[in-house]
């Protein structure tokens, strides 16, 4: 934010509430809300039920929600102030530094997600942030976030090269969609019946495409083409 932004805030304070069931952090918010001039605290909530009373009554730029209340999750309050009053922005102030209550509070709409390690200036700085549509999160919580981004990522160049590898085992095997279902489901230790009735084919059909199988995998019996599929990475079990 730059000095022009906050000269504009300046001007005219715009409405806070808080929501925090703790005594000592949120009388400790509210000195901090209340020594800027660039805030006005419209009131305070310790519970999601009084949180809903109050937004009843105001118009919040900014909701400071912590999610461990006492009647259920601050979540909650996002979710609905997302849907009634997409205009207030929430930021998360909490204790909880896991990754689900972090993607749950930003899935349902929070644009801003804070630990309870800030200085007093730090958390006015953040405040006006969300105000002018900056995202503030702590640092711990963003390399949670960029680690979970990583590892999906890895994951998911793992299974398109796992496909790609299934893929050219099966186009050098000359092994179609049909039989590739039917050796599966034979792993699985399905009859020929069962098979037939799961794929709306005859058993003859099913007979058919394990002799095919057979021959393309150079094998036998179903244990050895069951194994031999294994060994190729065909089975999906």
């Amino acid at each position: 934010m730059n000095a022009r932004d906050l000269d504009q805030f300046e001007s005219k304070p715009f409405g806070v509430i808080l929501v925090e069931d703790e005594p000592a952090t949120l009388d400790h918010l509210v000195r901090v809300i209340e020594s800027s001039s660039r805030l006005k605290l419209l009131g305070v909530a310790s519970t999601v039920q009084d949180a809903y009373s109050l937004l009843f009554m105001t118009s919040p730029k900014v909701a400071l929600i912590d999610l461990g209340l006492p009647d259920s999750s601050g979540i909650e309050v996002i979710e609905w102030l997302s849907k009634n009053k997409p205009e207030t922005e929430c930021l998360v102030i909490t204790a909880f530094g896991d990754e689900d209550h972090v993607v749950r509070s930003l899935e349902a709409g929070a644009s801003g997600y804070l630990l309870k390690d800030y200085s007093n200036d730090e958390l006015i700085e953040h405040i006006l942030e969300v105000a002018n549509g900056g995202s503030p999160i702590s640092p711990l919580i963003a390399r949670q976030l960029l680690f979970k981004i990583q590892h999906e990522k890895v994951m998911e160049n793992h299974h398109l090269q796992a496909k790609a590898d299934l893929d050219e085992t099966r186009k050098a095997c000359s092994i179609t969609d049909r039989e590739l279902t039917v050796i599966q489901q034979v792993a699985r230790g399905f009859t020929a019946q069962e098979i037939a009735g799961q794929m709306g084919i005859s058993t003859h059909t099913v007979a058919t495409h394990v002799k095919r199988l057979y021959k393309k995998l150079h094998v036998h019996s179903r244990s050895e083409a069951v194994y031999e599929a294994t060994m190729l990475g065909l089975l999906d079990l």
